[in-house]
């Protein structure tokens, strides 16, 4: 997996957040790991795929709807896309515009509230995500800048009033440590990112935070929620979707790159992230680039 790069998030003229409408060819497969200071809402209309967002791989189906906390790594939306036809509404905005709103006005309290549940990400689910999308989309289509800012406040409104219509992606947990644990669970992730490939047992990670093993186990569990094998096994089957999208290595060669001595635990392994084989996941990135290649 690449390091994340920050993202510089450059609004229009006259307007104080940011949104692009994005359909295939011109995103196909991107793969982009970064991250910026502001929230994101992302809508993709249609089709399944997985999404990359912190260091967590989660699945979608009809089309996804998801609002970002600031500084979340993730992976562009299309990367993941395993369907024809790609096509995503974003929006970027900053948090301090609307939690100043919020001291001003109680209207907005709700929406301050939403924002503090969004700061690990969260999945819209059911027919709220595409009720809540036509309100994206119709921002798209208004006139003025001032018509898309009450848009924006109606959309974020809605999400404010779901009740259990989400899920919690749980993508930043350890923000919410202190700032010596928060920097501690970066340093792990940077080791990951740096020696994916390579035999990493957490003997060596712990040594390199100067902890015994067995405190480090528990305190990784306990600020990530999960554990660091885990956390290992999704980037190493990150970077091989990436190697199965983009290059011509043998399945065995590819598990042998992303750090997998056993080509059977590889399979296995990325089947459970992914649902699908890694052929299996190969050939359907091939038909839908056909098929969006002969649409050209």
């Amino acid at each position: 997996m690449k390091k994340a790069k920050i993202e510089k998030i450059r609004p229009m003229e006259g307007s104080s957040f940011f949104m692009s409408h994005n359909k295939a060819p011109l995103l196909c497969h991107l793969d982009f790991w970064h991250f910026h200071p502001e929230f994101e809402i992302v809508y993709v209309p249609h089709g399944k795929g997985r999404r990359f967002v912190g260091h967590k791989i989660s699945r979608y189906e009809d089309g996804d709807l998801i609002l970002l906390g600031p500084n979340i790594p993730h992976n562009a939306f299309n990367f993941g896309f395993e369907s024809t036809g790609y096509e995503e509404y974003v929006i970027q905005f900053k948090s301090s515009q609307i939690e100043e709103m919020a001291d001003s006005f109680p209207e907005f309290s709700r929406i301050a509230k939403l924002l503090a549940a969004a700061r690990t990400g969260i999945s819209v689910n059911g027919e709220a995500r595409h009720r809540i999308g036509e309100l994206i989309k119709k921002m798209f289509e208004l006139p003025s800048s001032f018509q898309r800012l009450i848009q924006l406040f109606i959309v974020l409104r809605e999400m404010s009033l779901l009740s259990g219509d989400y899920e919690d992606l749980e993508a930043s947990k350890f923000l919410s440590i202190n700032s010596v644990h928060a920097k501690r669970i970066g340093r792990v992730y940077e080791l990951i990112q740096q020696e994916y490939q390579n035999n990493i047992s957490t003997r060596q990670i712990a040594g390199e935070l100067a902890m015994t093993e067995s405190s480090f186990c528990r305190f990784f569990k306990s600020a990530t929620g999960k554990s660091f094998k885990q956390a290992l096994t999704e980037v190493r089957i990150q970077k091989a979707s990436a190697l199965l999208t983009h290059s011509e290595f043998s399945v065995a060669s590819i598990a042998s790159l992303c750090g997998f001595n056993n080509i059977s635990l590889f399979n296995r392994f990325f089947k459970e992230t992914t649902q699908m084989t890694p052929n299996g996941y190969r050939r359907s990135i091939r038909v839908k680039m056909e098929t969006v290649n002969s649409a050209k």
